[in-house]
């Protein structure tokens, strides 16, 4: 289950937020960061890149101009569809697809894996034209159904061979349970920049 901000930061500010980024994270190869575990600190790490190959960063400081942005995307998703018990959110995620990039399928809930609490909602954020790169699709396990057509809460209504491509668009915002099996498809020409983050709450039941 996931919710859709269409094309809701404008390309100059996409620019600016990557342009931060670059400036203000260390990237490395993410590959190595866990065994499968998507960015949870476990022992004995495994590098794997049939699994994932990409590069990442973290933004640590709280006081971040990503986190006005990713954090507000949350919450109202939060409000409008989900309605979970929220606590914090972890830091700001910034990751690197290039040369066959790619993330398979996996899911984002460490579930009480290394703290008691679990993630509940994960968000994407494309910052990249995507006319850009080829490949790199966010893509969600559906059975191979085609989406839905897609309610706003103004009463428009996205028809379902949109929402690929609003998903896809530079400055559209995902947000989506963190139980969702999703994966990055590989990017097979040019980059592909984006920024993840997750709400943390209760471990579920």
């Amino acid at each position: 289950m996931f919710y859709v901000f269409p094309n809701t930061i404008p390309k100059k500010e996409c620019e600016v937020l990557l342009k931060y980024c670059i400036k203000n994270t260390k990237l490395i190869d993410a590959s190595t960061i866990s065994a499968g575990s998507s960015d949870v600190d476990l022992p004995d790490p495994v590098h794997d890149e049939e699994l994932r190959k990409t590069d990442v960063g973290f933004l640590v400081d709280k006081n971040n101009i990503v986190n006005k942005h990713v954090h507000h995307f949350l919450r109202e998703a939060n409000r409008i569809q989900f309605e979970y018990n929220l606590e914090y959110f972890q830091a700001v995620q910034f990751a690197r697809y290039q040369n066959g990039g790619h993330y398979t399928w996996h899911q984002d809930t460490s579930n009480g894996i290394v703290t008691p609490e679990c993630r509940k909602l994960s968000l994407t954020l494309c910052l990249t034209d995507p006319d850009t790169y080829e490949g790199g699709n966010l893509e969600f396990f559906n059975g191979g159904k085609s989406f839905s057509d897609f309610p706003l809460p103004d009463g428009r209504v996205i028809k379902g061979e949109q929402v690929a491509k609003d998903i896809r668009a530079q400055g559209s915002a995902i947000v989506f349970d963190s139980y969702d099996w999703h994966r990055v498809t590989p990017v097979t020409k040019g980059i592909r920049y984006s920024v993840v983050c997750w709400t943390v709450g209760p471990k579920l039941k």
